[in-house]
C-alpha cells in the first residue's frame, strides 16, 4: 500500500494527476479491506483454558469477556470455596493468551503491508492483557536420570 505519488499530482499533466489519485484511492480501498478482514478475524478469536485439575473450563472472546464457563464431573470433588479461584485462574490464563492470538491474526491478515497498524493493534492488546506467556521450558534429561539401554534389574 503506497502513499499517493505527489509528484504525479504536481507534474502539470492532468492525466498523470488523475492516475495518481486513482492509485491512491485504490490503495485506500485495499487498506480498508484488509482492516475489515482483520476486524472479523479478531472478533472470531476465542481462547479456552482448563484448570490444572480439569474441574473448570473457561472460554473468553477477543475482548477478554467470558463466553462459556463449564464445570466438569471433577468439580464434584472440589470444595465449593475453591471453585471461584479456579474460575478466576482459568479466566486470567485465557486472557493472557489473547495477545498471541491477535498477533497471529494480525500477521496473517495484514502481513507486512501495514506495519504501524499491526504494531498498534498488537500493542493495544498487550497493554490490556499483557505479554503472551512464554512456552513452558522443555525438560532436559540429566545424566543421573538415564540408566542407558541396560536394565538396572539384570
Amino acid at each position: 500500500m503506497s502513499e499517493p505519488r505527489w509528484d504525479g499530482l504536481l507534474s502539470g499533466d492532468p492525466g498523470q494527476a488523475e492516475r495518481s489519485i486513482d492509485d491512491w484511492v485504490e490503495g485506500m480501498r485495499q487498506r480498508a479491506d484488509k482492516l475489515q478482514a482483520l476486524r472479523a478475524e479478531v472478533e472470531r478469536i476465542q481462547v479456552t483454558e482448563t484448570s490444572a485439575n480439569g474441574a473448570v473450563v473457561v472460554t473468553v472472546d477477543s475482548a477478554g469477556s467470558p463466553v462459556d464457563i463449564r464445570f466438569t464431573d471433577r468439580a464434584a470433588t472440589v470444595r465449593p470455596e475453591d471453585l471461584g479461584p479456579l474460575v478466576m485462574g482459568c479466566l486470567r490464563a485465557a486472557r493472557a493468551r489473547i495477545t498471541a492470538q491477535v498477533q497471529a491474526a494480525t500477521e496473517a491478515t495484514v502481513g507486512a503491508d501495514l506495519p504501524d497498524t499491526r504494531r498498534m493493534v498488537v500493542d493495544n492488546y498487550r497493554d490490556r492483557f499483557g505479554e503472551p506467556a512464554p512456552p513452558p521450558p522443555r525438560r532436559t534429561r540429566r545424566d543421573d536420570d538415564d540408566f542407558g539401554d541396560d536394565s538396572y534389574l539384570a
